[in-house]
């Protein structure tokens, strides 16, 4: 089991070209890793379910509902924490639908579409860069 146990949102452009992430106003200290770009999502709170943590956290970061119907379980993936490099985080991956416009809001700067191009970004948390883009990639969920 990691250390950090979360849930994550997938949700793409219309050609599912490019994906939402969040950029953290967390500030690292000196000598640390950069602001990073997390996935849409969170810590499970004493008792919920994936679908509930994901419309809790949706809704404090993006100020939007999740579409229920729409959610599609895509896979865990477990790599380094961006917070922690000395720790692990796992997060189940779902795909859905907002309901409402997103706008960055609680611990989230501003938002941005990420693509293939960007692939090997710094910016990007190490499970977006080394597990999720490229396990999207390979089964063709984000396109080129």
């Amino acid at each position: 089991m990691a250390y950090y146990n979360k849930v994550g949102m997938l949700i793409f452009n219309a050609d599912h070209s490019a994906f939402l992430v969040g950029e953290t106003k967390k500030k690292f200290n000196k000598g640390e890793r950069p602001v990073q770009y997390l996935m849409p999502g969170g810590q499970f709170e004493p008792g919920e379910s994936a679908t509930q943590c994901l419309a809790r956290e949706i809704q404090e970061e993006l100020m939007c509902e999740v579409d229920p119907d729409s959610l599609q379980f895509i896979a865990e993936y477990l790599d380094v924490s961006a917070a922690s490099p000395d720790r692990d985080v796992s997060i189940k991956l779902y795909q859905g639908q907002l309901i409402g416009e997103p706008f960055a809001c609680s611990e989230i700067a501003a938002l941005h579409w990420i693509s293939q191009k960007e692939y090997q970004s710094e910016l990007l948390s190490p499970i977006i860069r080394n597990k999720i883009i490229p396990d999207l990639l390979r089964r063709k969920i984000l396109m080129s």
